[in-house]
């Protein structure tokens, strides 16, 4: 195993300590993109994965019958980012909201996939609060299995005032009747107006915690709407926000987000000189980095002064994951479950 750590490691480790920095949760939230869900498991289906934003654009563009000459104008007339929600848009135009709702139900088979190690990894982390802008129910069905956390789960602005943290958030809806499932251009624009309490709530979150950003990339429609609302609304008082994952971002891309105010953890650079490295990057580099973020707990008081295991989870090929560093051991972590 190398003993070099990679180049972001100071920061996944700024996440560490402010993960592990309580007795019942940390300060620290995770807000999880559509990208996450590429990691469920499906069982006898045709396709591996859930479909993406792109997948569900083509088949509306295909629904909607929109020739090839007016899709190239849509995409030189509006921001690439936005394209998706406009064509959600004109099929809510077309065929009615309630059918646009119908038909993310069917073209997102979410009771066919089931939640993969990564979910389990992820929610077995002291978080503070989980947000999340997918519809699926794969969060929520891997907090019905934890034995040690319980996740208090919000799914309208109505539950917010009779749900404790640490929490699961569904900013976007959620499946199957949770609705309406935010996707199309106005659903984005009036948000702010119609969902003034989920703001508020994450704007409180943001500014009490680290918020760490996974299956998101730099140009996601959710991404880019909640990021830009930080920047807007809490300008220089804003505090970090890691946007996480295989992320093989340019110089000028990695400029634009720390404009904005988010620090990129590429986890890319844990393949460098590994171009046929086998497997799915995105999962395999998750796992590492929940792995690293895991390896923050401090030792238990009843095991101290045994030193914890330097080495929680094998990653032969990648940089060794650093202990726990800290000279004060901590009480059990314990989140009640009621």
């Amino acid at each position: 195993m190398s003993t070099n750590y990679i180049q972001a490691q100071p920061h996944i480790d700024k996440i560490r300590e402010a993960l592990w920095d309580g007795i019942a949760y940390g300060r620290a939230s995770l807000m999880v993109g559509s990208g996450f869900s590429l990691n469920a498991r499906s069982e006898g289906l045709p396709h591996n994965t859930l479909p993406t934003w792109n997948d569900l654009m083509l088949q509306m563009i295909d629904e909607l019958g929109i020739p090839d000459d007016d899709l190239v104008k849509l995409k030189t007339t509006t921001q690439s980012t936005l394209v998706a929600l406009r064509i959600a848009q004109e099929y809510a135009a077309f065929h009615g909201r309630a059918q646009l709702d119908e038909f993310l139900i069917n073209k997102v088979p979410d009771m066919q996939f089931h939640p993969g190690a990564l979910h389990s990894q992820a929610l077995a982390l002291p978080w503070s609060d989980i947000f999340t802008t997918n519809w699926d129910t794969l969060l929520e069905r891997t907090a019905s299995q934890l034995l040690d956390y319980r996740y208090h789960l919000v799914l309208t602005t109505s539950d917010i005032a009779r749900r404790r943290r640490p929490r699961i958030v569904k900013l976007h809806g959620t499946f199957p009747s949770n609705d309406p499932f935010i996707i199309t251009e106005e659903d984005f624009r009036t948000y702010p107006q119609k969902f003034a309490s989920f703001v508020n709530l994450v704007q409180q979150s943001i500014m009490e915690n680290i918020l760490c950003l996974v299956g998101f990339s730099g140009d996601d429609p959710n991404f880019l709407s909640w990021s830009g609302w930080v920047r807007d609304n809490l300008k220089e008082h804003r505090p970090r926000i890691y946007l996480c994952g295989v992320l093989n971002l340019r110089d000028g891309q990695i400029k634009m987000l720390e404009e904005r105010g988010v620090i990129p953890i590429d986890l890319s650079t844990l393949f460098t000189n590994k171009p046929t490295f086998p497997g799915n990057k995105h999962e395999i580099a998750l796992k590492w980095f929940f792995a690293n973020l895991q390896a923050g707990q401090p030792p238990n008081l009843l095991n101290w002064p045994e030193p914890p295991d330097s080495h929680p989870v094998d990653f032969p090929e990648f940089p060794a994951i650093p202990p726990y560093s800290g000279k004060v051991p901590r009480k059990e972590l314990v989140i009640p479950k009621e």
